[in-house]
């Protein structure tokens, strides 16, 4: 994608290392879980997220920040700066019982960053494999990991479908059972931080919060922040991103008494669009998580630190998910950076003063006998989408001027069918380097119930 891109602009800048920092730099990931476009208080006035907000005022707002329309998916790509079209991660999320995990062909981020020097750190939902003790965090480059391995569980008793997911490194941390799990990730966040006072290596962070992934469980004090919201609900979903907000301003409040602060660079972002059984907002973009609309793959996003200049600012070039793999290792120092669908966009999200590097992304690619192809590609102003939208049924294709119609409402596709025939080509030409996707039936023997009552490594071979 990245030489197609090349090939229509003929303007791709190169990737080049910066020089800019003084000392190796401290970074924070923090992924929201289901947080769509409109909920947060930078799009909507009615959300409470006054610490994020300050993040975005006194930083950079990423106005045209990309993800993946569902969960695996995202996180796949942005651990490994591949789309997950390359990987076999393009249909579907995994599923507790399912006997496979994030390929182990790919290098994943800390892996590159222990290389570079950093500490690091994984906290939250994993959610990308761990039948295979080889698929989980301590792993795959992690030094340290306190979250769970699934994609979704209760925030207090952390049971997942019959049993309990909840894990202190690669021991089963029984005792988490009955504290909000916003609270714990953000206790074992302050702890890295403070951790890190005095030493000399820097650190990587990555924060996945539960948070606004369902079931709505919330403490009830943040009910309280919405007190007009007639659907319950919503109510509970928004309290669940202000929980949030309070555990952004713990870590950022402990950057600054450990005198961290000023070395550190803060990335937020949502892994995908609202979703609508969890009551999330992505309006006024069409569509919502599961989809290919910008709904479902467009989320709200920031960069926040001392080492950015001339902020505040709201950039708008394009931003992929991928590209943080490669922006990153930037950061971090990296003197040669491997060739994977992302750009480094360090330089331009470090000064403001450069283009955007990226013109065109795939939003996703897949292929099957049920469906067809559904895929959707971006090139520059225009998006265009083919297959069936899986919520509606509706089939494409679609062409799409976002400059002028952000909301996706005008298919121009008659208006302008040689442009979306020359879209659908560049789209259609990935289907060489299409990976199947891997989701094998589950297998029982992953049952917690074969497992102490707890999901557990240990029942399938990884590959």
């Amino acid at each position: 994608m990245k030489d197609v891109s090349r090939v229509v602009f003929f303007m791709l800048l190169s990737a080049g290392v910066t020089s800019a920092v003084q000392s190796t730099p401290n970074i924070i990931f923090i992924l929201a879980d289901d947080l769509g476009w409109n909920d947060v208080s930078w799009h909507n006035s009615s959300v409470v997220t006054p610490h994020l907000q300050e993040l975005v005022d006194t930083g950079v707002l990423l106005e045209q920040n990309y993800v993946q329309p569902i969960c695996t998916p995202t996180r796949s790509a942005l651990l490994t700066g591949y789309y997950p079209y390359h990987l076999g991660r393009q249909r579907n999320v995994l599923v507790n019982k399912q006997p496979t995990g994030l390929t182990l062909s790919k290098r994943l981020l800390p892996e590159r960053l222990s290389q570079l020097g950093y500490t690091t750190h994984a906290i939250g939902k994993w959610h990308l494999g761990f039948c295979d003790w080889a698929y989980v965090p301590t792993y795959r480059g992690f030094d340290t990991f306190y979250g769970f391995y699934v994609g979704g569980e209760k925030y207090f008793t952390h049971d997942s479908i019959g049993g309990y997911d909840f894990r202190d490194g690669e021991r089963v941390a029984w005792e988490a059972n009955g504290t909000h799990s916003t609270d714990l990730f953000a206790d074992r966040a302050v702890e890295v931080i403070e951790e890190q006072q005095g030493k000399e290596a820097p650190f990587y962070l990555y924060l996945a919060f539960q948070n606004v992934h369902t079931p709505l469980e919330v403490p009830d004090e943040y009910l309280e922040f919405y007190p007009d919201e007639p659907d319950s609900d919503r109510q509970k979903l928004l309290g669940l991103v202000t929980a949030m907000d309070d555990a952004v301003g713990r870590v950022v409040k402990a950057l600054h008494t450990t005198g961290l602060y000023d070395n550190t660079l803060i990335i937020f972002s949502s892994d995908n669009g609202g979703s609508l059984r969890g009551k999330g907002s992505s309006y006024p973009l069409r569509g919502n998580k599961g989809t290919l609309w910008e709904g479902g793959t467009r989320v709200p996003a920031l960069v926040h630190g001392p080492l950015l200049e001339n902020t505040p600012r709201v950039h708008r070039g394009l931003l992929h998910v991928t590209d943080w793999y490669s922006t990153l290792m930037a950061v971090a120092g990296a003197q040669e950076l491997p060739d994977t669908d992302g750009f480094n966009q360090w330089e331009v999200l470090r000064t403001g003063n450069i283009p955007s590097p990226r013109h065109s992304f795939i939003y996703n690619l897949d292929e099957s006998e049920e469906n067809g192809i559904v895929g959707a590609i971006r090139m520059g102003r225009y998006k265009f989408l083919m297959g069936k939208e899986p919520h509606t049924e509706e089939h494409g294709p679609w062409l799409f001027d976002l400059d002028d119609d952000p909301n996706e409402t005008t298919n121009l596709v008659e208006t302008q069918p040689t442009l979306a025939a020359e879209l659908e080509l560049l789209l259609l030409a990935q289907l060489e380097s299409l990976v199947a996707p891997d989701v094998p039936a589950d297998d029982p023997a992953g049952d917690a119930e074969n497992w102490g009552g707890a999901w557990s490594p240990g029942w399938c071979t990884a590959h």
